[in-house]
């Protein structure tokens, strides 16, 4: 019974390496190659698929032979952590970030990944909140907040959000490239580009502090001559993020 079972376990890993690299694994000798081209495509063409309509900007960059031999490369090298194909496209950003090799790849490669990725990720999350209003008495800048579930801060080298055929930037920005992605009542995903300090106050404000004590570092960072402005700019964002969704009032 153990030999049977340790036939068919080797048998099983000698199948697996072959449909994840044809070229150097040999077959199981019992399987006719019949079979196990109908196998290799099958799960090739999935992957392939899958990882196309994850990373739509990707692959438009790379031409068809080029595109295809990353897909089998990773395929060889990544060993992945899950059998579900809805988590390909999380496996393939670590691929980019721990295995791939690659010195013809843009610089760019691995936050475009992420950008793409984190389209996916919104869409099928199932967070469960509740959205809230400012009383009329309440000042916005003396309250605490929470970020949506469904509201993500992004911070890039490179403008990501950009990127085409047509624009491979090979050097980063001067300054960092703040979006906000959010999915809203609506189920649509929306990215909105923010400057340094409105990524700041929304990243304060999700750290627990106030309105008030977010404008006074940042005024203070700013060296602003007149806190009022940073006041006044803070004022309108918070309305419009707790308008969107994006904030909730804290408990």
């Amino acid at each position: 019974m153990s030999r049977m079972a340790d036939s068919f376990q080797d048998t099983q890993y000698q199948f697996a390496a072959h449909i994840r690299d044809p070229a150097h694994q040999a077959a199981p000798d019992h399987i006719e190659d019949r079979r196990m081209a109908i196998y290799r495509d099958l799960f090739f063409n999935n992957i392939n698929g899958t990882l196309e309509n994850a990373f739509p900007v990707i692959r438009s960059l790379f031409t068809e032979d080029n595109w295809l031999a990353m897909v089998r490369d990773f395929m060889i090298r990544h060993q992945s952590k899950s059998p579900l194909f809805i988590e390909i496209a999380r496996e393939f950003m670590s691929y980019l970030d721990n295995e791939r090799d690659s010195v013809d790849d843009p610089p760019f490669l691995s936050e475009l990944a992420h950008y793409e990725w984190v389209e996916l990720a919104l869409s099928i999350a199932e967070p469960e909140f509740t959205l809230t209003q400012l009383e009329a008495e309440q000042d916005c800048l003396a309250l605490k907040y929470t970020q949506s579930p469904l509201a993500w801060l992004l911070v890039y080298q490179y403008p990501v959000h950009k990127i085409s055929p047509d624009n491979r930037p090979q050097q980063p920005s001067e300054t960092p490239n703040c979006l906000l992605v959010q999915r809203n009542e609506d189920e649509q995903i929306k990215f909105i580009e923010l400057n340094p300090v409105s990524a700041r106050l929304l990243e304060l404000l999700s750290q627990g502090q106030t309105g008030y004590e977010a404008v006074e570092e940042i005024a203070t960072a700013m060296q602003h001559p007149d806190p009022r402005v940073v006041e006044n700019g803070a004022r309108q964002m918070i309305v419009d993020w707790l308008a969107r969704g994006i904030l909730l009032k804290a408990d």
